[in-house]
């Protein structure tokens, strides 16, 4: 009776987690087939020099969003049941802190940015995509509270909902002459549907308090959060901020156009899978099963691994049917970049563990070795062509796994093997 108690709460275990990607992943889907649709218009209607202006605007419009991923919601999601309340009352006067600082930060800076790639049309771009920071803090904390419970069909529909109409917009607006200012009217119509259906989360509201001690200690703890989460998209967007400045605009407009439509769809899909599966892992931490279920949540991160090279092996056949014949000589480019995303993937597992058991330290390090190996690799080589900067990061991103593996699979064994020593 025991083994069968067993091995049917290890099943649970699996639904669940297979519950809350399949929700999420349908969601995606679906928002990816709009996606696909908004790629193809702005292939029809942007020039690759533009098309590469809209990339890096929002290269650095990431970039500036990685401190909203450095917030409180990892804390909210992760924190033990007595400190719920207390995180979630003071955690909303964290996040108007960090939204403003961004909304201000991006807007104020943009012109600077512009004047690095001598390309003003980067500044309206930024400047527009500022705003939206104001709109997410009203509804922030319900939505890592639905996140904690693990209601992810109830996020992923109205979170697909948005996506569609981010894309949906941005296909609109190009198709009536807004050039690249339709990538920006599709971020602003994204937060105010975000901030529309998720204001009415089934979620329980705490309010807002103010305890000094504990936002002192949720503010550490962000601080420990922003540098992995700004070490991590520095090294997602390296390629594009290099590029931009050794490639020509029209070189550069090639490359922006392959990796939105390779790495771009594939890094998607992993986003969802790990917003699924960090829930679903602090879950497990807080009833001490983490390490059980480790070699399950593997296997089945593999097989989403295995869905990048399905759309390597088919990008050859679905680009020339979908995009128009200026983008052909980008196809080799792309299936290589689809596959960027399985190093990509593990590595973002490997941190997920170690931000669940809090190993913040072992994750900054974690995402600096591979920022660093990534720059090198990009500093050594100093590709001049779209394919060459395609095939660095390729190979940098394998190697990273190197010594990731030492650090969290040999390290951790020769210290098992010095304690039965002893």
């Amino acid at each position: 009776m025991q083994l069968i108690q067993f091995f049917r709460i290890q099943l649970n275990s699996v639904i669940e987690l297979l519950s809350n990607a399949v929700w999420l992943l349908s969601a995606e889907f679906v928002a990816k087939i709009s996606r696909i649709f908004t790629i193809i218009v702005l292939a029809a209607q942007l020039s690759p020099t533009s098309y590469g202006t809209a990339i890096l605007a929002l290269a650095f419009h990431d970039v500036f969003g990685l401190l909203l991923r450095a917030g409180v919601g990892s804390q909210i999601i992760n924190c033990k049941p007595h400190k719920l309340e207390g995180f979630a009352k003071n955690g909303i006067i964290i996040q108007w802190g960090i939204c403003l600082t961004i909304a201000v930060g991006q807007f104020s800076s943009a012109s600077y940015l512009s004047s690095l790639y001598d390309n003003d049309n980067i500044t309206i771009l930024l400047q527009i995509m500022a705003v939206i920071y104001l709109l997410y803090p009203w509804v922030s904390i319900k939505i890592f509270l639905l996140q904690r419970e693990n209601q992810m069909r109830w996020f992923s529909i109205r979170n697909g909902l948005c996506v569609i109409i981010e894309n949906c917009t941005i296909a609109i607006s190009a198709l009536l002459g807004a050039d690249i200012l339709s990538v920006a009217l599709g971020k602003v119509a994204f937060s105010i549907f975000w901030l529309l259906l998720f204001s009415f989360s089934p979620v329980k509201t705490f309010g807002v308090g103010f305890n000094l001690s504990i936002i002192n200690q949720m503010l550490q703890t962000s601080g420990k959060l922003f540098n992995t989460e700004f070490l991590r998209g520095i090294r997602l967007h390296a390629d594009t901020f290099i590029a931009g400045k050794l490639l020509t605009p029209e070189l550069f407009g090639f490359y922006s156009f392959a990796k939105n439509a390779g790495v771009g769809l594939s890094q998607s899909i992993s986003q969802v899978y790990i917003g699924a599966l960090y829930p679903y892992l602090c879950k497990l931490e807080r009833k001490g099963q983490l390490l059980a279920q480790q070699n399950k949540v593997l296997a089945i991160s593999l097989c989403i691994g295995f869905l990048f090279v399905i759309q390597a092996l088919v990008a050859p056949i679905y680009v020339p049917i979908l995009f128009d014949e200026k983008w052909s000589s980008a196809v080799p480019i792309i299936t290589i970049l689809c596959l960027v995303a399985l190093p990509n993937l593990m590595i973002d597992i490997v941190c997920c563990m170690q931000r669940v058991t809090e190993q913040y330290h072992r994750e900054t390090m974690t995402r600096f070795i591979c920022l660093f190996i990534s720059l090198v690799t990009l500093f050594i080589f100093t590709p001049n062509e779209p394919m060459e900067f395609a095939l660095v990061i390729f190979f940098s991103s394998l190697f990273c796994l190197v010594p990731i593996f030492f650090i969290n699979v040999i390290k951790p064994v020769n210290n098992i093997l010095r304690t039965v020593i002893r």
